[in-house]
């Protein structure tokens, strides 16, 4: 039996996309010990996978030190200190193992390191956008966009290269700067996204393979209802599990919306109680969670931050846009979904009520937006999703023997 280890970081957004190819690659015979944290080990066995839990990585690693995309020096900073603490563990158990490849979230730089320390084939999980090289005229648009990003705790990023340079040094290895610890490709790359959708699709590296979006469902709640609905249109809120505690973005979408003849779900998170916005309008319906899947097949809207997860969900199921970006990887996002017309943007700094309404109605009264949203969703679905995915891990292994 063919076996890898997986090794991922603890995140809905890092680990639910991968869990499709997961199922695939077992339904295939290979033997999958997948490495995340106790929040997830339900997701990860009910993709065929056996559960393994890491000694010293918990499921708040990201929250606890508030980690996010909004600050890439700390998270640079925060995973190659991780990796050196944690790799002579994870390298024992990998000899002990003996897997025939390793499997990384491409944030996952304990992964990444793991398979090249072992000379095993690596194939990376892209749950984020791959790297690309844009023009010059588009590079001198964004750069505005990603200063405010980079020079932030730049010292943070200084001394994550310094702890990345001693510990490639450590075991023998080609050294990688902040962006390589951000972004750890593999001898074979699996990006979640269709060539359509993914600009400058033709400089990523050459070892990606654009395999599409595969709809991840999850079991709905027996206290969710879209009953009160009663016909109406259904608008979805949701700023995902991370930056998603704007309080005043959501009291906007209230006033935004109270009233309109449209059902309105809102995901809150778990940072915010719904009962904190005291009494509601009837068409407006506050949760800290949904069944995202279940919500986005009846919705005409979706309000988003963009993330890679929800905003692939929503193409697939070909549902407008509103995207309210809270970080520069979901602002890139954004700027191609409004770029391929299935979307409209606001910056943070833009979101009232009245911008959120006036985008709001121009979306679902324009055919146009469902009709891009749809068509970006037909790449999606039939780029190969999990099962092309598995083809070319296995094509890599053919190759590697």
């Amino acid at each position: 039996m063919i076996k890898a280890l997986f090794f991922n970081v603890p995140g809905h957004g890092h680990i639910n996309p991968s869990l499709p190819l997961v199922t695939e690659l077992t339904r295939r015979g290979h033997e999958i010990i997948y490495f995340a944290t106790p929040a997830y080990r339900a997701s990860i066995e009910a993709a065929g996978a056996a559960f393994r839990a890491y000694s010293s990585v918990a499921d708040d690693y990201f929250d606890v030190s508030g980690l996010s995309g909004a600050v890439p020096q700390r998270v640079a900073h925060a995973l190659i200190s991780t990796s050196a603490a944690i790799l002579p563990e994870l390298l024992e158990i990998a000899r002990a193992e003996g897997p025939d490849y390793i499997i990384y979230d491409s944030l996952c730089t304990w992964g990444y390191l793991v398979a090249r320390i072992l000379r095993l084939p690596s194939v990376a999980s892209l749950a984020l956008p791959p790297l690309t090289q844009p023009p010059p005229r588009a590079m001198f648009r964004l750069l505005p966009l990603m200063l405010p990003f980079l020079f932030r705790d730049f010292g943070k990023g200084l001394e994550a290269n310094r702890r990345a340079k001693a510990l490639t040094e450590q075991y023998g290895l080609p050294p990688f700067g902040m962006m390589g610890i951000m972004n750890n490709i593999g001898d074979l790359s699996i990006s979640y996204t269709s060539r359509h959708f993914q600009q400058y699709a033709d400089t990523v590296d050459k070892s990606l393979r654009f395999v599409g979006w595969t709809l991840n469902e999850q079991p709905v709640n027996g206290d969710f209802s879209l009953e009160a609905a009663r016909g109406r249109r259904v608008i979805y809120i949701s700023l995902g599990t991370l930056n998603n505690d704007d309080v005043d973005f959501f009291r906007a979408c209230i006033e935004a919306f109270a009233g309109m003849d449209a059902f309105v779900v809102m995901s809150t998170g778990k940072r915010i109680a719904p009962e904190s916005f005291g009494a509601l309008p009837e068409n407006i319906a506050v949760h800290p969670w949904v069944p995202q899947i279940a919500v986005l097949k009846q919705a005409a809207l979706f309000v988003t931050h963009g993330g890679m997860n929800s905003l692939h969900d929503g193409l697939v199921l070909g549902v407008p846009l509103l995207l309210v970006p809270q970080q520069f990887e979901q602002t890139v996002n954004a700027m191609r979904a409004v770029e391929l017309g299935a979307g409209l943007m606001l910056k943070k700094q833009q979101v009232s009520a009245t911008a959120i309404r006036t985008n709001a109605l121009r979306l679902l009264n324009e055919p146009a937006f469902k009709a891009q949203a749809q068509r970006i969703g037909e790449t999606l679905r039939t780029a190969g999703g999990a099962a092309r995915a598995a083809d070319e891990v296995e094509a890599l292994l053919r190759k590697q023997h």
